[in-house]
């Protein structure tokens, strides 16, 4: 992503395909936990809401936007890249309900990317608005 960024947020980020890092049990035997009702959580979130919400940044710039894990969900999570979404490619971007924070979807002709953060209306505004610029 190049340009100046416009905006910056910490905003958690859904992802289909989200799966814990193979070392990650080994924390749980050491601390003496049982890793099945984690799993069972992981797997409900992951049934309820397609996925699993993964911590990071959410970058908006007069271009493009990106999206990028933290350290700590790089960390505990098997193959977590950014994700990098041209203006020009927003067929939409709408704001949805959710529990404490509202969730953006971005909409391009291949996906969706949903992205819950604080001030997520204000934030999506803005990305019309940038969007709208970029495609003139």
């Amino acid at each position: 992503m190049s340009g100046d960024v416009v905006a910056s947020k910490a905003a958690n980020f859904l992802v289909e395909d989200a799966a814990l890092r193979d070392g990650v049990g080994t924390v749980f035997d050491v601390a003496g936990v049982s890793q099945k009702p984690v799993d069972l959580v992981l797997a409900g979130f992951r049934k309820y809401y397609g996925g699993l919400w993964v911590g990071g940044r959410i970058k908006v710039t007069a271009s493009a936007i990106s999206i990028a894990p933290n350290l700590m969900n790089r960390a505990a999570h098997h193959g977590l890249t950014s994700i990098d979404v041209r203006l020009t490619d927003l067929e939409s971007v709408e704001v949805l309900p959710g529990f404490v924070t509202k969730i953006i979807a971005l909409r391009t002709p291949e996906h969706v990317v949903k992205v819950r953060c604080y001030g997520a209306p204000a934030l999506a505004r803005q990305i019309r608005e940038l969007a709208a610029r970029a495609t003139g």
